[in-house]
């Protein structure tokens, strides 16, 4: 008899970095930001997605720093003596130890579609990372908590049930979130550029 023939499983980073990019779009977008009613219709809830828009704000800012700035100090370092780069990795590692520890919520608020919350079943403090299950549960925005595994959306609410809700019914309101996430991008870009120019 024939041996059965293998089947050949995608890499297991592979699936992580496909469903990571899924959710991360479907957050960038703000799909997050979309509410269901009884009756099945789709809106927008404008308090949400203006958080999400400061935070897009905010994250396009925060990338064009870091850029430059990681630029200028690769720059430094090159012609730094062994001595500076010493006492500077000993500032970093000050400054990172001391934020890490007082305010360890800073690096999660900041990164795109990351968060501190409560799980709401077992009330464990998390970091919400995007773990995309399908489009009924949550729109592709979802976390999956590490110690009771109740998924949750991007807002830290227990997802109960799928959501029905079409694909088709949210494209009106993807036409008023797309431009308004681009126009966030753009303003974060003319902020950066603004206060680069500062310096």
């Amino acid at each position: 008899m024939d041996k059965p023939k293998k089947k050949k499983k995608t890499p297991k980073l592979i699936q992580f970095l496909m469903g990571y990019s899924l959710g991360f779009i479907s957050w960038l977008v703000g799909l997050h930001c979309l509410v269901v009613d009884q009756t099945g219709s789709v809106s927008i809830s404008v308090k949400r997605f203006r958080r999400h828009l400061f935070k897009v704000f905010l994250w396009t800012l925060e990338i064009g720093l870091l850029i430059n700035l990681m630029g200028l100090y690769r720059g430094w370092i090159m012609g730094a003596s062994t001595y500076e780069i010493e006492l500077a990795f000993l500032v970093k590692s000050i400054i990172f130890l001391y934020i890490k520890v007082f305010w360890p919520r800073v690096f999660p608020e900041i990164l795109p579609g990351m968060h501190v919350f409560f799980c709401p079943q077992c009330y464990q403090k998390q970091t919400f990372k995007f773990l995309p299950v399908s489009f009924q549960f949550g729109f592709f925005v979802t976390y999956l908590c590490n110690y009771c595994s109740c998924l949750v959306n991007g807002w830290g609410e227990q997802i109960f049930y799928p959501v029905t809700v079409s694909a088709g019914k949210i494209k009106s309101n993807l036409m008023k979130t797309v431009p308004a996430v681009l126009v966030a991008m753009a303003l974060g870009v003319a902020a950066f550029q603004y206060v680069w120019g500062l310096f």
